[in-house]
């Protein structure tokens, strides 16, 4: 588009009634992604819950360290893919501001490069990625201790000859034979 002065205008032409409705268009579609971006980021966190509850639960239960470590990963794995979807949201909210306000970007443009985006640190650094992700790591390394010191053959007193860990469920006035 000529603005008739030999420069170039790359957004919309706001005095053409089909400009104006194309831009409007655009900025629906723009939308569209940031809701799927926050959509995608909230399945993120509850695909984290569930993996959490379920990899440290199960591995309390049976003692075992290694499903707890196997469950961190998987919630750091949630994790990075959490700090993509937020990363690509702000950089769609920021094109959504390039179109609605500025009115720079050539009409149905997607592309994203070339706009003003944040550095993807601060999304690492987001409170939606800390204060989800940061607490759920800790109770899980907290649990991992729990589970690989309790299940280290040196915490576990010895049973009389003859005698599994079954016999006796934790009731030690009960059995004459407890030491």
């Amino acid at each position: 588009m000529s603005d008739g002065a030999g420069s170039t205008h790359v957004g919309y032409d706001l005095t053409d009634a089909q400009d104006r409705e194309d831009r409007r268009k655009h900025l629906e579609l723009v939308s569209a992604v940031i809701a799927r971006m926050s959509s995608s980021s909230g399945t993120a966190k509850g695909w984290t819950i569930t993996l959490a509850g379920a990899a440290f639960g199960i591995a309390l239960v049976r003692d075992s360290w290694y499903l707890i470590a196997l469950g961190l990963v998987g919630v750091a794995a949630f994790g990075l893919l959490d700090v993509f979807y937020l990363s690509t949201e702000k950089n769609y909210r920021n094109l959504y501001v390039a179109i609605a306000e500025d009115n720079v970007i050539a009409p149905f443009s997607m592309k994203t490069r070339g706009v003003a985006s944040d550095p993807k640190v601060r999304s690492y650094l987001s409170w939606s990625i800390l204060f989800f992700y940061v607490p759920i790591m800790l109770v899980g390394a907290v649990f991992m201790v729990v589970a690989a010191v309790g299940s280290s053959p040196s915490t576990q007193e010895p049973k009389p000859h003859g005698q599994s860990h079954h016999d006796n469920p934790g009731r030690p006035g009960l059995d004459p034979a407890w030491p």
